[in-house]
């Protein structure tokens, strides 16, 4: 082998282009002939380490053992440019080959490389295939690239939640997702930045395709519908970023708020993003255009759904509001009935939780009394309790020592921010500082529970227009609320929902509902998490089978473990990814 240095001109131009090719040399009976084995491009090194590098190439190729060192940067360039060649040659084989055929190889320089993980591209890209995305995606005019990097983004997003620059490595270095959609693209970060806003222009559309075939793929209900908020904190600045009460405890940073609509099954109808500084009631409206025929969004196909909202949004307006749509509601309320008709009592919802049930007009007011969150709440008051005495103490301590603070403004002061950070029980307190003259003498107290402003007892109501239900059935409905909060785990964790662009995870979080879907249907209940964790390990890699003459090349999977086989099977889901591909370097 050598390298070949390259001069052209282009017609009329005077600049004067370089490249180098690399050429491989062979005897034929009509004498000796060259054949170009790979276009380098330019390169900047000296000439007299042309040779060097190429016969470095050679040997790897080959698999031949390097005698004698060569520079770092050599070194880095031949395998650089052997790899080149061998994903060259692999490309160039379509299919597994068939031929029986007898090779003579050296077993001491076999060398597996290339190894990139396949598994979960291959669970997340059968999601995206199964929705029927990249088919939409072309009907809203997204050329073949953008809607190669559109699914490429999305299962990524699945896969290896992060920002777009840390996407695009996790694409190019970590991940074969481009091996399993047949495509080679080079990818920047402002393309993967172009797509997501892409997505966003075309976010209605692509939320009711979604919604609609998942509906279709499994029968789903739609009877019942949840609605909830979470918000997250903003890097940068700008757009829907707010000051606001982060859930996230970040009150240093702006927020985002996303609205989710949900189904019984866990399927999001509908998404929102809103202000970090929006108030939780006022969303609900939005929620409202997306489940009924107002406004820019498809109606749902509901004759009457069941809307079930948690204490924040569920207000004497917001009851009112859904009300006037002739929506069905279940929703948790702060207060009990003004007059109670009792219904029901001591009715034995499950282990731990009895209900009485009243009625008022056309609602019932449900009083749930649960013995785990009578200790919860107990729990929580003895904790709060005990902190806030601990510093009464220090501060009482403080008026007998020297140096201690005395004065009683600076002490009420004191006792001032304890009640601010112990808002939970300090109404329950009532503290007396006794003076004399500007000086605290001492510090008495005394708490009473029913000074708390709200019973901790282990109740609280539920409150519906679902007067055809019984009270167990409405208190099994609520708890289902627990979706959407699994959902924005879910975003957080697994997800890693941030801004600039929470579409995408959105989008990323459909892909999982129809996995854990299709998983739980078959008994497997992990976590996205310890899902991603079995198929980690799933890879396909190039191994390097030396010759005299060359070497082959073998482009295959590992064989699945247990657990991966396990997964592929509830999905339907053969065991291989990628065929098997077989191909040979000759020199």
């Amino acid at each position: 082998m050598y390298i070949r240095e390259i001069k052209k001109k282009n017609k009329g131009f005077e600049k004067e282009f370089i490249y180098h090719r690399l050429v491989h040399s062979y005897r034929t009976k009509e004498g000796p002939r060259q054949k170009t084995i790979l276009n380098m491009g330019k390169l900047d090194i000296p000439r007299k380490q042309w040779k060097i590098l190429a016969n470095r190439i050679e040997m790897i190729l080959k698999g031949q053992q390097i005698l004698f060192p060569a520079p770092d940067k050599i070194w880095a360039l031949a395998h650089h440019y052997a790899n080149i060649i061998k994903r060259n040659t692999l490309s160039a084989c379509i299919e597994e080959s068939k031929e029986e055929k007898l090779q003579q190889i050296d077993i001491n320089n076999i060398t597996t490389h290339d190894a990139k993980t396949i598994g979960a591209e291959y669970v997340g890209l059968t999601a995206y295939k199964a929705l029927e995305l990249n088919k939409l995606l072309k009907s809203l005019g997204f050329s073949d690239k953008q809607s190669h990097i559109a699914c490429l983004l999305i299962v990524s997003k699945l896969i290896h939640p992060g920002s777009e620059r840390q996407i695009r490595h996790f694409i190019t270095e970590e991940s074969g997702i481009t091996e399993l959609l047949g495509i080679d693209l080079k990818i920047s970060n402002n393309a993967l930045y172009r797509i997501s806003d892409l997505l966003i222009e075309h976010k209605e559309q692509i939320e009711n395709h979604i919604r609609q075939k998942l509906k279709d793929l499994f029968s789903l209900k739609e009877t019942i519908i949840f609605y909830d908020l979470t918000n997250t904190y903003f890097e940068g600045s700008g757009g829907n970023a707010k000051r606001g009460r982060s859930k996230d405890k970040r009150n240093d940073r702006p927020l985002i708020t996303l609205g989710l609509v949900l189904d019984e099954d866990g399927f999001v109808k509908g998404s929102r993003v809103f202000p970090g500084n929006i108030s939780e009631p006022k969303t609900l409206l939005e929620a409202i255009k997306i489940i009924t025929k107002r406004g820019k969004y498809a109606p749902l196909p509901f004759l009457r759904p069941t809307i079930v909202l948690d204490a924040g949004i569920a207000t004497k307006d917001n009851l009112e509001a859904l009300k006037r749509q002739g929506l069905y509601y279940i929703v948790i309320s702060r207060q009990g009935p003004d007059e109670k008709v009792l219904k029901e009592e001591n009715i034995e919802i499950k282990e731990g939780i009895t209900a009485n049930l009243y009625q008022q007009d056309n609602e019932y007011f449900i009083l749930c009394k649960s013995k785990a969150k009578l200790q919860k709440e107990q729990a929580i008051i003895s904790r709060a309790r005990k902190a806030m005495e601990k510093e009464l103490e220090k501060i009482k301590a403080g008026l007998s020592k020297k140096g201690g603070i005395k004065n009683y403004q600076r002490i009420a002061e004191r006792i001032g921010r304890l009640r601010e950070r112990y808002k939970r029980v300090s109404s329950g307190y009532r503290i007396e500082i006794k003076k004399q003259e500007a000086k605290a003498v001492d510090i008495v107290w005394e708490f009473d529970e029913s000074n708390l402003g709200k019973p901790y007892d282990g109740s609280y109501y539920l409150r519906t227009n679902r007067v055809d239900l019984s009270a167990e059935r409405i208190w099994s409905i609520y708890v289902m609320l627990t979706r959407v909060e699994d959902a924005f785990r879910s975003l957080k964790s697994e997800l890693g929902f941030r801004p600039v662009h929470p579409f995408v995870s959105v989008l990323s979080y459909h892909l999982l509902s129809y996995i854990q879907y299709l998983l739980k249907r078959s008994g497997i209940n992990h976590r996205w998490g310890t899902i991603l964790s079995y198929l980690r390990t799933h890879q396909v890699v190039t191994t390097t089978l030396p010759k005299k003459d060359g070497c082959l090349l073998i482009r295959g999977c590992t064989v699945p473990t247990l657990k991966q086989r396990e997964i592929y099977r509830a999905l339907g889901l053969s065991d291989s990814p990628l065929k098997q591909r077989i191909a040979e370097v000759s020199l």
